[in-house]
């Protein structure tokens, strides 16, 4: 096997493989990334960790046919250090050469039919989605998906296409989640699954802001997110040269939690506070608070909110927030963090705050309408 390709091209497709490749498995094999030649003019790479795949189709200089797999974050470690210009890939042996100009590396490979099957997206039924709504509903429920792998119907994001609504929920037990997305293209969406925390952080990492479609659909218990990258930019007499990537993820298998029984229907009390005042008082005051609960307290008053902490072992901050509130004083405590957190996904200059009694949740609105965090209280 021997393939050429212009070091831009090279560095992007393994930027796109590279991160999926396991250093930690048992299986040495996890950690390589697969090069393999299509046709004369495009080569392959794939990595996987068995529960997440990724491969893509990119131009290339194919000189002699072949397969084979070599260490992913070395050769993604290689190919960022060398000089510009095009790269050969030779396959001699066990080992590969790698040469750029005067530049050379010998790397070790491991044989190619023992890297795993890839999951194949031949037979999926994909549908279409611009780029940034999907980013956009990614960043604003990410953060509340639970990290614990031994609780799997929460280890994820629920993804739902309801109509003409694409829907993202997450919750870890303490806060929740929700964002919808209304989309003007044609067509119905129609699906639910279960993606797990891994697989959304990594097409998160595979999409833009732009208003470019991806396409997305799920087969066998994976989903699937296929997409064109630009590999090197357009210059005066040549046009942009792109590359088709596509993601896989295995599904979670268990059922979300019934997410609309969390988020209350009437709150008693509503707060309109400056997003960007109320997150700079919480992170003043939080850094006081105790490390192992960040308590805080809201004491609302008419037109006001004072956020305070009393840390034994430290000390004690308030600081207090203009807001439009005229419904009755009271007092309730949070998790500084949790609100941080919400507040730090959101964009907009004013937020809608609901409340009902000192035990029950919060409830974080945009002016939009599209979000929708719940923040359960503690006791301080």
């Amino acid at each position: 096997m021997k393939v050429t390709l212009s070091r831009q091209c090279f560095s992007a497709a393994l930027a796109r493989t590279s991160g999926i490749a396991d250093r930690k498995s048992s299986m040495q094999i996890l950690s390589n990334v697969l090069v393999s030649t299509e046709g004369d003019d495009r080569v392959r790479f794939a990595a996987t960790d068995l529960s997440l795949s990724a491969e893509g189709l990119f131009p290339a200089r194919v000189d002699k046919d072949g397969a084979v797999t070599l260490p992913a974050r070395t050769l993604h470690d290689v190919v960022k250090n060398m000089p510009d210009g095009p790269i050969t890939l030779n396959v001699d042996g066990d080992a590969v050469e790698v040469t750029a100009g005067r530049t050379r590396f010998r790397l070790l490979s491991l044989p190619a039919d023992d890297f795993p099957t890839i999951p194949d997206a031949a037979e999926v039924s994909f549908f279409d989605v611009k780029e940034k709504h999907l980013a956009g509903m990614i960043d604003r429920c990410a953060y509340s998906i639970s990290s614990d792998e031994t609780r799997p119907h929460i280890n994820g994001a629920l993804f739902q296409g309801d109509g003409k609504i694409l829907r993202m929920v997450t919750t870890d037990g303490h806060r929740l989640s929700k964002v919808e997305c209304r989309v003007q293209e044609s067509g119905f969406y129609n699906f639910n699954m279960v993606i797990p925390q891994k697989g959304i952080l990594e097409i998160r990492r595979l999409l833009g802001d732009s208003e470019d479609t991806v396409s997305i659909g799920s087969l066998d218990g994976s989903v699937f997110l296929k997409r064109k990258v630009e590999v090197e930019k357009a210059t005066d007499d040549q046009p942009a040269v792109t590359a088709d990537v596509c993601l896989s993820s295995k599904l979670i298998e268990t059922e979300f939690p019934p997410y609309d029984q969390v988020i209350p229907k009437q709150q008693e009390k509503r707060m309109i506070v400056p997003r960007g005042k109320l997150l700079d008082a919480l992170k003043r005051v939080s850094i006081v608070s105790s490390d192992r609960t960040l308590g805080v307290k809201f004491v609302l008053s008419e037109g006001a909110v004072e956020i305070v902490t009393d840390n034994p072992s430290i000390g004690g901050s308030s600081d207090v927030v203009d807001v439009s509130y005229d419904g009755a004083d009271m007092e309730i405590g949070f998790n500084a963090k949790y609100f941080i957190d919400v507040l730090s996904v959101l964009n907009d200059e004013e937020v809608a705050v609901e409340l009902s009694g000192d035990l029950d949740p919060a409830v974080v609105k945009d002016t939009a309408g599209e979000f929708v965090g719940v923040v359960m209280p503690m006791r301080i």
